[in-house]
C-alpha cells in the first residue's frame, strides 16, 4: 500500500491500523509511479484535488489497475461524485476516525467501494424518487427483528441515521448497529444497496 499526500501528520493517527498492510509512505508522484504493484492500494491524502496534477495522477493510477482511496479536508458531494467517477474506490473524511480507517482499507482490499455517509444520503436522494418505495411488501421485513424493522422503515424514507436517532430516542451508535445488522440481513453492503432494493 503507498500513501501519497502534502500532509502525512494525519495519517500518523492511524499508524497501528495501516501497520499491518506494509504501507510505503513516498514524497512526489514520480515515487508513487515508480512503487507502484499490480492492484495496489494507493492513498491520496489531503492533495488539491481539483488541480489537474491530481487528476492526472488519479487517471493515471486507473489505468494502472490500482484501488484508490481519497481523503479529503473538505469532502463535499460534487467532488466526491467527480472522483468516483474517474473511478476512485474510497472518498472519506481526512479526519476520519482509526475505526473506520481500517473498514475504509478492508472494503477497498475486498473490491468494494467506500463512501462517508453524508455523501451516500446525498447520493439517494439525489438519484432515487421521493417516496417511490414501489416493491415493498409487508413481509419483505420479516426477517428483521421489530426494533431493526422501525429503522429499516426510517432508512426507506431517506432519513438521515442523526434523524433516525431522535426519532426513536436511540443513540448514533445504536442506529449504526441496527443498519449494519438490517444490510447483513439484505445481502447488502450499505444504505444505497438497500434502498435500491426496494426502488426496481
Amino acid at each position: 500500500m503507498i500513501i501519497y499526500g502534502n500532509n502525512l501528520e494525519q495519517i500518523k493517527r492511524h499508524s497501528k491500523t495501516l501497520e499491518k498492510y506494509n504501507f510505503k509512505v513516498v514524497k512526489s508522484i514520480d515515487d508513487i509511479l515508480k512503487n507502484i504493484l499490480d492492484n495496489e492500494i494507493v492513498i491520496l491524502s489531503n492533495i488539491d484535488f481539483e488541480a489537474k496534477e491530481s487528476l492526472d495522477l488519479i487517471t493515471n493510477l486507473e489505468k494502472m489497475n490500482t484501488k484508490i482511496i481519497v481523503l479529503d479536508p473538505t469532502p463535499s458531494y460534487e467532488k466526491g461524485k467527480k472522483l468516483v467517477a474517474m473511478g476512485i474506490k474510497a472518498y472519506a473524511n481526512f479526519m476520519i476516525n482509526d475505526v473506520h480507517m481500517s473498514d475504509v482499507i478492508q472494503t477497498v482490499k475486498e473490491g468494494n467501494v467506500w463512501l462517508y455517509p453524508e455523501f451516500i444520503n446525498q447520493l439517494v436522494s439525489n438519484i432515487l424518487p421521493e417516496n417511490n418505495i414501489t416493491n415493498l411488501s409487508s413481509k419483505d421485513l420479516d426477517i428483521l427483528t421489530q426494533r431493526e424493522k422501525e429503522v429499516a422503515l426510517l432508512v426507506l424514507e431517506k432519513l438521515p441515521y442523526s434523524d433516525i436517532s431522535e426519532k426513536l430516542d436511540i443513540s448514533l451508535r445504536t442506529v449504526k448497529a441496527h443498519t449494519k445488522n438490517i444490510y447483513e440481513k439484505f445481502n447488502v453492503s450499505n444504505r444505497l444497496g438497500f434502498l435500491l432494493k426496494f426502488n426496481k
